[in-house]
């Protein structure tokens, strides 16, 4: 009796393990069903551009500095009657600043007294001339006496009429006067003399004046263009030494409703580049709105950096609301095509190869036209199935691609288009990890460190122009 209630438990037991099983298998059989990835056509404005990362930059930047050494005394007043500081707008020759003129005042007085000790040096030289003229006029009209009587006594001879005592007299008045001409000329060539290093020394006095006076000027700094201070870098107090290089005390920007952008471009993309090209832009502190601009120029000067070349390119933006300012980040597009109201797919659609379970029944994709370079096939969602249809792929921008669907073929925007298969009824869509693309639109370039196309760094920028500005105080 044991044994048999034994034998029936064991079979019940198989009989239950098999409808298990059986139940699992069937049920995961049902169970088993695909499962899309798809992205949705899209219809709108399809742009091929250039990205780019630049800093905005005043078109002309006046570095204001100081020839004199000396301490600031005070600063001045900008158009608004305020002192002159950051932002501050002023015009042109308005004081900046001034710096004390102590010393200054003291080197021209010097100088002025050299230039008066110059010119009654002229006029001692000029009567010492005066006199070596008269000197000579004497002496020449003393010679031009005895040379008479010397040619009578000539004619008379020694003789009854002229004893030889009176003729070598007449010969000694001629010898003598001849003598006392040369001494006056020779008086009158050095007073000429003198009177010409009179007036050089007048000269070098009138010189150094003039460089005093104008040291004077330098004490007062000013402005020589109307603009915006966009750097100071001194304080009332501070001393200013000048040396070979003049000192740097306020940077102006030129009128800054007209800026410009320095773009850093790829050389991969610089062909594509060109002057007077449409650009597009945003800034970090208004990323609500869009800006324009045009190419002005490509600094054919590159710079190299991590085996990456990079280029130059200058942005002409206007700034009329004065909402843009120096030095802020601008993440720029060139734009290279626009085309208006294009059928776009994501470029991962072109990429899809459905398996044969996930094609509609009935359905005979036909390949691509022949004739048309450019077909491809796309396969839409279709219930719990796909269907192809067939289109002509145009622009692509790394990204997304235009289409024209084929005659006879149907495509509208915000149908799905399927880009992946997955299995399972916990199956889930994954979205694209870093260094895939993004089926949904552009993807955002990482951030290039900047550079300064091989120039120099400007004046309010470090050596390495990693970030343009004042520098610190």
């Amino acid at each position: 009796m044991v044994k048999k209630l034994v034998k029936v438990i064991i079979l019940l037991v198989v009989i239950v393990s098999s409808v298990g099983v059986w139940t699992m298998y069937s049920a995961s059989g049902r169970g088993s069903k695909l499962r899309y990835v798809t992205t949705s056509v899209m219809r709108g404005d399809f742009l091929n551009k250039v990205q780019a990362t630049g800093t905005l930059e005043p078109q002309e930047l006046v570095d204001v500095g100081a020839q004199v050494t000396g301490e600031i005394k005070e600063f001045g007043i900008d158009v608004e009657g305020k002192r002159v500081d950051y932002g501050s707008e002023v015009k042109a020759g308005q004081l900046l600043a001034r710096i004390d003129d102590t010393l200054v005042e003291l080197d021209i007085k010097r100088a002025e007294a050299q230039v008066a000790q110059a010119q009654a040096q002229i006029l001692s030289a000029a009567a010492a001339v005066a006199q070596a003229n008269a000197s000579v006029a004497q002496a020449q009209a003393n010679k031009n006496k005895a040379d008479r009587d010397m040619q009578r006594a000539e004619k008379l001879g020694v003789g009854d009429a002229l004893s030889q005592m009176d003729y070598d007299q007449f010969v000694n008045a001629a010898e003598s006067t001849a003598a006392a001409l040369q001494s006056a000329q020779a008086q009158q060539q050095t007073s000429r003399a003198q009177q010409a290093n009179a007036e050089a020394q007048l000269q070098s006095a009138q010189a150094q004046l003039t460089r005093e006076l104008r040291n004077r000027d330098y004490t007062r700094i000013t402005t020589p263009v109307d603009g915006t201070i966009v750097v100071r870098q001194v304080n009332v107090g501070q001393t200013v030494v000048s040396s070979m290089n003049a000192t740097t005390l306020f940077l102006v920007a030129r009128d800054l409703s007209h800026m410009q952008i320095w773009a850093s471009v790829n050389e991969a993309d610089i062909a594509k580049v060109h002057a007077g090209q449409e650009v597009r832009y945003t800034v970090d502190a208004l990323p609500n709105e869009m800006f324009t601009g045009r190419v002005n120029k490509i600094r054919p000067n590159a710079t190299m950096s991590s085996n990456v070349v990079t280029y130059i390119v200058e942005v002409d933006v206007e700034n009329p609301e004065r909402k843009l300012l120096p030095y802020m980040s601008a993440n720029v597009n060139f734009i290279v095509e626009e085309f208006k109201d294009c059928l776009m797919v994501a470029d991962a659609a072109f990429e899809f190869h459905p398996p044969k379970e996930a094609i509609e029944p009935g359905t005979h994709p036909l390949p691509p036209s022949s004739n048309a370079e450019n077909c491809a096939l796309l396969w839409k969602k279709h219930g719990e199935y796909v269907t192809p249809v067939r289109v002509l792929r145009g622009r692509d921008d790394g990204t997304r691609s235009i289409v024209t669907p084929l005659d006879g073929e149907n495509l509208e925007a915000g149908e799905e288009l399927v880009t992946g298969v997955l299995q399972g009824e916990n199956a889930k869509s994954v979205s694209p990890q870093e260094g895939e693309k993004n089926l949904f639109g552009m993807n955002r370039p990482k951030r290039r460190e900047r550079s300064s196309g091989g120039a120099e760094p400007r004046p309010g920028q470090d050596a390495k122009n990693n970030r343009p500005g004042p520098p610190p105080m």
